[in-house]
């Protein structure tokens, strides 16, 4: 029995390597019982799909194996491979990364969060709201990701003001090291304070955990404490799902919206109906819908609303921790100091980008790109137009007396963002991980896999509509709990793009 323990622990800890010799082959007989061509494809969007999805490779490692798999089985040439990870779309999507990058780089993002947080208030509910709506509107033009990590520090330091932090009667130092090896040893990740205190409190044993709240436990009722643990998940669960509802209302604001537009190009080269604007216009009220059901609805959960709860007097305890949070808010939004004259530039560039992304071609009106040649401007062009500007544009304000004051000093002005920042902050791997796609897309396009593929779901074509795109949707969801969004995308849009011809007159309609 040992034996059999100490192999399945060794084949786990080399699961990665089995999987890369495995999969392979055990999908190797799908090349000779099929189509060749189309059998050689599919091969290789099935190995990159359970690549991806098991993570056997790094993500924009697995996203390269068409550059050498589709020459190599003659699915595509290499130049024909190579130039779908550099479409303008990639750019586009790039120009959105870099300005994140600046927006990073001068605190703008805080900035606006504090004041947001302080024109909503600090009651628990309207916190959440607005933490949100912050996280939400930033996402639009930010990575999830990146909204997110942005947002949790704060979050952070207003969840201490609001419960406290009891000093521990330990040396910091110490105890410092004890977690650092505790973590070590157990294999785990480092965990931010608040989080050890829900970890501990959610499974019922608030006593073992080492955060108290600054309140004598003899003088808190067992109700106000279950409220404050309630909070803690209610603020902290919020950034993450309001990140993610933001990031649909704008083409830059999460890949597969991108791999989305990628697609249509790919197989719909006639349609143009999809841009910025467009899809603004479309998705922009669907996130605030959604924003605001799943505002009401963590905070049903969490903090609990009621008509009644309005009218009743707050406690001495939540009316003291309130003034805590709105204190802290006000003294962190005054630590930022005057708006600097890069924050103000920054702020101008950013919205600048915005405007000219939305304006370019809007379809209800004529856009500015109508003053040049028809086919000429697209998005890409409009947001590397923008990101440019970031790197010579200075941070300083600047000064036409210096040039004839001689006895100024001489030293460079630094840009709003140098190169080397964004080379440090720029998920590049995101790139890749497009180029991936699009490349899959181009493969099963020239070899016939989608053709192949929606000859085989021909039964469908007698599906209505609505209850084929239900069935998809519910498919799909289901699917992005074991992967990840983009690489769900990725492999499930060409087998749909193919499918949509069978089912809609308007082709769009399945792939949105």
């Amino acid at each position: 029995m040992a034996a059999l323990v100490a192999l399945a622990q060794k084949a786990w800890s080399a699961r990665q390597l089995l999987l890369l010799v495995l999969v392979p082959l055990v999908l190797l007989p799908l090349v000779f019982a099929l189509p060749p061509k189309e059998g050689r494809c599919l091969f290789v969007v099935l190995v990159m799909a359970v690549y991806w999805c098991t993570e056997a490779l790094p993500l924009a490692v697995t996203a390269l194996l068409p550059i050498v798999l589709f020459p190599f089985l003659g699915i595509l040439p290499s130049n024909q491979v190579c130039s779908q990870y550099f479409l303008d779309t990639n750019f586009l999507f790039l120009s959105g990364l870099v300005m994140a990058s600046a927006i990073e780089e001068w605190n703008l993002h805080r900035r606006i969060a504090l004041k947001v947080l302080i024109l909503v208030g600090v009651q628990p509910t309207r916190l959440i709201l607005g933490m949100m709506v912050t996280t939400a509107f930033l996402s639009m033009w930010l990575s999830n990701t990146a909204s997110t990590a942005m947002m949790l520090p704060i979050a952070s330091a207003i969840l201490k003001s609001l419960f406290g932090q009891k000093e521990l009667q330990k040396d910091p130092g110490r105890q410092g090291e004890e977690n650092a090896a505790a973590v070590r040893r157990n294999g785990l990740h480092t965990v931010p304070t608040e989080m050890q205190f829900l970890a501990s409190t959610e499974g019922g044993h608030a006593e073992e955990s080492e955060v108290q709240l600054d309140l004598p436990a003899d003088s808190m009722e067992e109700e106000e404490k279950e409220y404050h643990k309630n909070v803690w998940k209610g603020f902290l669960i919020s950034i993450p799902y309001s990140a993610s509802i933001g990031g649909t209302a704008t083409l830059t604001g999460t890949a597969p919206n991108l791999i989305l537009l990628g697609q249509l190009k790919s197989f719909f080269p006639q349609c143009d109906v999809v841009n910025f604007g467009s899809w603004f216009i479309f998705a922009f009220p669907l996130m605030l819908l959604f924003l605001l059901v799943g505002w009401l609805w963590i905070s049903f959960l969490y903090v609990g609303i009621s008509f009644r709860g309005w009218r009743k007097k707050k406690s001495e305890l939540r009316a003291d921790a309130e003034n805590k949070a709105r204190a802290l808010i006000q003294e962190e939004f005054q630590n930022l100091g005057p708006t600097k004259f890069a924050e103000q530039a920054v702020f101008i560039l950013f919205c600048a980008f915005a405007v000219l992304l939305f304006s370019r071609d809007p379809k209800f009106i004529p856009g500015w790109a109508s003053f040049f040649t028809p086919g000429f401007i697209s998005d890409a062009v409009t947001g590397v137009t923008i990101v440019i500007i970031l790197f010579f544009f200075p941070s300083q304000k600047p000064s036409f007396k210096w040039w004839f004051d001689f006895k100024a000093p001489t030293t460079k002005t630094e840009p709003l963002l140098s190169w080397k920042k964004a080379q440090e902050t720029v998920p590049w791997n995101i790139i890749l991980l497009l180029g991936g796609g699009f490349a899959m897309a181009k493969g099963c396009e020239e070899s016939g896999l989608s053709s192949w593929i929606g000859g085989q779901l021909h039964p469908l074509e007698h599906v209505p509509p609505v209850l084929a795109v239900l069935l998809i949707t519910i498919v799909i969801s289901f699917f992005t709990e074991f992967a990840s969004n983009t690489a769900t995308i990725i492999i499930f849009l060409p087998i749909l793009a193919e499918l949509s011809l069978s089912l809609f007159s308007y082709h769009q309609y399945l792939l949105l």
